[in-house]
């Protein structure tokens, strides 16, 4: 067998959105970026897409797409998530596939798979190979394992569901034979051979049975945790013999080390084919290269040094080191949620016999809803049998109980993590779906078992706590919905955009006021839940005190009497009356359930804070300014002095400035006259001559958008004319210390020169960082 080269990615990130809104909450931790899935879009994803190759003076000689040149894996959760907000790197990776057939399929939901039992394994498996049916449009021949968990079961279930391959760590593997040989050769402690694939052969002795490639673990351990050079890299890969497989998480390339897609991209570009080292996909080296030994395995994962304890017990791993800490905690949350997954299955099989032809099957079709490939009305065309609320609610529970597996649930160090809270979640939300079928979850059981498990931080408890305090906040029901409407509606003075929540939103009566500082809103509304169809119709009245101030109550409509209660509130509103007669009328009328700001959706009550912050801030950096006018010529005069500004006066001068300037760049967004910006270069150099500092993250996406426009006229239409005007504002953006980033706009430049693009073009290039004169010649 040739030596030949196979980097395998394996691109992973825990689902984040909260169960009930199907939305991603800000993580503060990520930031500047909204979440981690942004923040690692933008570090690595979309970079592996338009992967750099640089020369020795930094300009870009190529852009690459390293998924063509990967044997790669994507978690269907995240992929989900890059095909609606990250397009660009989502429509690169489909791409790279049609191009290099790189891509393997992956369980669905990252579950432990020999932790699960054997119908929730085959559920998983045929999840994910639906998933990377629908995404890149062709059956999988490979399937990554989460964490590589495997033993024998969970390989008889991908030979039975036709996966022909995976991927393993070298220590996973007890021992191996030829395939014509009855002699075992022990290979513990990872030394089997790694230069050659292995079969996995199924006990039922009929001849199915798993390839195996097992990576190499010295190699991919430098890649995955070392910063390597492309050149050592492959220096490495072509002193060996045979396949040399590397597998790392993809991440590795761009988030855990910066810049390491463009080391992958010039060692898989350029230097191995430099070097004469074929670079190829798992797939690929497997059809070149049958098996020739078979091989036994042993239950383990790559990244557990004790089996699969990582995910159920005290084992000892973790990520991080914290002297002192543990990891008792994770035996009584599996055990909590073994006891409801239990429970879940009983009512499924109870109530399902009743709505659906045959439960079971139709758990496993139904990802073809989740995936959007079939509707709801030709899914239960061919399923369901009863009432068909009930049925896509029971169905709903049984997603929610195989999310709740989700092995980053006990990955990391503690139980007040974000990813076991999420698996909490998870479990609530299956709880609050069985309630919905008239089923009494047991949910003081499933707390008594969780309350055993305790955080290594005394703030955080015991998983009673974490409950109340992380997983409860975040339930939402269709009641919480109606509140959030009132809400936006007296607080932002607008309809809140819908879909809401998870629900589908019709105001079928509406009514309004304003008196004084006092505003009022009352409606009836339609809520219909988007995955089970479950409507629900509720009445509400709300009242704005003032500030943030809002009280209101709601209650499920009754038309009987919503129309004297709708006329006696508007009536006592207009009318004058105080504003405690009409609260404990608005209370009467509309109770029992009453809500205040609390009551906002927990991904959507930033939106409201930022509004009234924003107002606010508004308001400060007004005074801040006059201030400063009133006493600008005395500052002038102090730092001309050198003198070094205290805060008190520093602070109000530089957010006075920094107000001024974003002002200027925003009333001339769409010119593209430098020219027009006189005002705002004075700014900046008023704010330099008076050694202060201004902070423009507005003026700066101001910036970045007017060039990317004129980039892209500039490409349309290559004339001296357009080229000019884009680079007058490049060098604006200099002389306004604004540094916007201009990827995508060099991107656009690249692949228009590389078409044989206008001369102007050039000029373009040549400002954008391109080494014109080499491009798509990488050495």
């Amino acid at each position: 067998m040739n030596t030949e080269l196979v980097v395998h990615g394996h691109f992973y990130q825990p689902p984040r959105e909260n169960p009930w809104t199907e939305e991603v909450s800000r993580e503060p931790s990520a930031g500047p970026f909204h979440d981690w899935n942004e923040r690692i879009a933008a570090e690595s994803y979309r970079p592996n897409g338009f992967a750099r190759i640089v020369d020795d003076h930094d300009r870009v000689v190529a852009i690459v797409n390293n998924y063509e040149r990967l044997s790669f894996d994507i978690g269907p959760t995240l992929m989900s998530w890059l095909e609606d907000h990250a397009v660009e790197a989502y429509e690169r990776i489909v791409a790279a596939d049609g191009a290099g057939g790189g891509a393997i399929a992956q369980a669905f939901f990252h579950t432990i798979l020999p932790l699960a039992a054997e119908r929730d394994v085959r559920t998983q498996v045929r999840w994910g190979l639906a998933d990377f049916r629908h995404r890149f449009g062709r059956d999988a021949e490979g399937m990554w394992l989460p964490e590589t968990a495997v033993n024998d079961a969970v390989l008889a279930v991908l030979a039975e569901e036709g996966v022909r391959f995976t991927i393993l760590a070298p220590d996973q593997a007890v021992r191996v034979r030829a395939l014509d040989s009855e002699e075992w050769d022990d290979v513990t402690g990872g030394s089997i051979d790694v230069s050659r694939p292995y079969r996995w052969l199924h006990p039922a002795g009929d001849g199915r049975g798993v390839d195996i490639v097992f990576y190499d673990g010295p190699l991919s351990h430098l890649v995955a945790f070392e910063p390597v050079a492309s050149q050592a890299l492959v220096d490495r890969a072509a002193a060996a013999s045979g396949m040399v497989c590397i597998a790392t998480d993809g991440e590795t390339f761009g988030h855990h080390q910066k810049y390491a897609d463009r080391g992958l991209a010039y060692a898989l570009a350029v230097e191995a084919p430099r070097r004469g080292l074929p670079v190829t996909t798992a797939a690929a080296a497997l059809r070149d290269n049958p098996p020739g030994h078979e091989v036994a395995v042993r239950e383990s994962a790559w990244s557990c040094a004790h089996g699969v304890g990582r995910w159920k017990e005290d084992c000892g791993c973790t990520t991080r080191s914290h002297p002192g800490w543990n990891q008792r905690w994770r035996a009584p949350l599996r055990a909590a949620l073994d006891l409801l997954r239990d429970w879940l299955e009983d009512v499924f099989e109870r109530r399902g016999a009743e709505v659906l032809k045959d439960p079971w099957s139709a758990r496993d079709a139904y990802v073809n809803v989740v995936l959007g490939t079939r509707s709801r009305d030709e899914f239960a065309a061919e399923h369901v049998t009863g009432d068909p609320v009930d049925a896509f609610t029971l169905l709903e529970c049984q997603r929610h109980a195989l999310a709740m597996f989700t092995s980053c649930g006990w990955f990391f160090a503690d139980l007040g993590d974000l990813e076991t809270v999420q698996v909490l979640r998870y479990a609530a939300r299956a709880m609050d779906l069985a309630r919905e079928l008239g089923e009494d979850p047991p949910e003081a059981e499933f707390l008594d078992v969780l309350t055993e498990a305790r955080s290594n931080e005394p703030v955080a408890g015991d998983g009673r706590r974490v409950w109340h305090r992380q997983v409860v906040p975040a339930r939402v029901t269709a009641q919480r919905v109606v509140a959030h409407l009132a809400l936006v509606e007296l607080l932002e003075r607008g309809a809140a955009p819908g879909p809401l929540g998870g629900f589908d939103v019709e105001h079928a009566e509406h009514y309004d006021g304003d008196r004084g500082a006092t505003a009022f809103c009352a409606g009836r509304v339609v809520v219909v839940h988007r995955r089970t169809g479950r409507r629900a119709e509720h009445v509400y009245a709300a009242l704005h005190l003032g500030g943030l101030e809002v009280l209101g109550a709601m209650r499920p409509a009754d038309r009987a009497r919503d129309a004297g209660a709708f006329t006696l509130v508007r009536e006592t509103f207009e009318s004058g009356s105080p504003v405690s007669g009409l609260v404990r009328l608005v209370s009467e009328a509309f109770g029992p359930t009453e809500f205040d700001l609390g009551w906002a959706l927990p991904d959507a009550a930033e939106q409201i804070l930022e509004g009234a912050a924003g107002a606010l801030t508004e308001r400060f950096a007004e005074s801040f300014e006059h201030l400063y006018e009133d006493n600008r010529d005395m500052i002038m005069t102090l730092a001309a002095a050198g003198y070094a500004l205290p805060r008190a006066l520093r602070a109000p001068a530089e957010i006075a400035l920094a107000r001024r300037f974003e002002g200027e760049v925003a009333a001339q967004e769409g010119s593209w006259d430098p020219v027009a910006y006189r005002s705002a270069v004075e700014v900046v150099r008023l704010a330099h001559d008076n050694r202060l500092s201004i902070d423009t993250p507005g003026a700066l996406e101001t910036m970045q958008r007017i060039i990317l426009d004129a980039v892209e006229r500039a490409v349309a239409e290559p004339d001296d004319e357009a080229v000019d005007r884009a680079l007058a504002l490049i060098d604006l953006a200099r002389e306004l210390q604004l540094y916007p980033d201009v990827d995508v706009a060099q991107e656009l430049v690249y692949e228009a020169l590389l078409a044989g693009g206008a001369p102007p073009l050039r000029r373009l290039g040549d400002a954008l960082g391109l080494a014109v004169d080499h491009l798509g010649r990488p050495t």
